[in-house]
């Protein structure tokens, strides 16, 4: 029949439809990292893809910076659950914490932004990871939830700059970042 779909045919539609979102989403983020004033045309230009193909999925700007808030949201919430921060000690956990917010620094660097605004709510879970260290005896004592996100955040933000600037390479500051914020926390 016709104009009817299977439900695989649908499947695939759809997982490629995610995925060029994604794509857009991704160049978007890259072209106002380094231009936050791009209009649609350079967005889409900067992504290698047409300005109808950015209009078909984002019509103006204020959604398309939506989405891409949601997107980083929601990799945020990813790494958060790929560290099982309530299991191990409390140090284990922001180890972890550390390494999966890394690996998708990538899109977390937009949280990064010099034009970003500023969130102040602390994440609950990071609070409570830091008060079990330190009632575990692995984090030291006297560090705030607020001081160690703003630590952690900090670190992210030196390790994405040195990475863009070329200074050292992605690995490198992987590395070091890591070793930074686990020894600064360390009982």
């Amino acid at each position: 029949m016709q104009g009817v779909r299977s439900s695989t045919e649908s499947t695939t539609e759809s997982s490629a439809r995610t995925r060029t979102r994604s794509a857009v989403l991704l160049g978007a983020m890259a072209t106002l990292r380094e231009r936050p004033a791009a209009s649609l045309g350079e967005i889409a230009a900067g992504g290698g893809i047409s300005r109808s193909t950015l209009h078909r999925y984002y019509p103006d700007r204020r959604q398309l910076l939506a989405a891409i808030e949601e997107l980083v949201e929601a990799e945020y919430e990813a790494a958060v659950e790929a560290a099982h921060v309530d299991d191990g000690t409390g140090l284990e956990a922001f180890a972890r914490l550390v390494d999966e917010l890394f690996r998708r620094l990538d899109v977390l660097a937009w949280w990064l932004r010099q034009d970003a605004e500023d969130d102040e709510e602390l994440d609950s879970r990071i609070g409570a990871l830091i008060a079990r260290g330190q009632a575990d005896g692995s984090i030291a004592a006297g560090l705030s939830g607020a001081w160690v996100e703003g630590l952690v955040w900090a670190g992210l933000w030196a390790a994405n700059d040195l990475v863009v600037a070329g200074v050292h390479s992605l690995r490198d500051v992987r590395s070091m970042c890591r070793q930074s914020l686990v020894r600064a926390l360390t009982a």
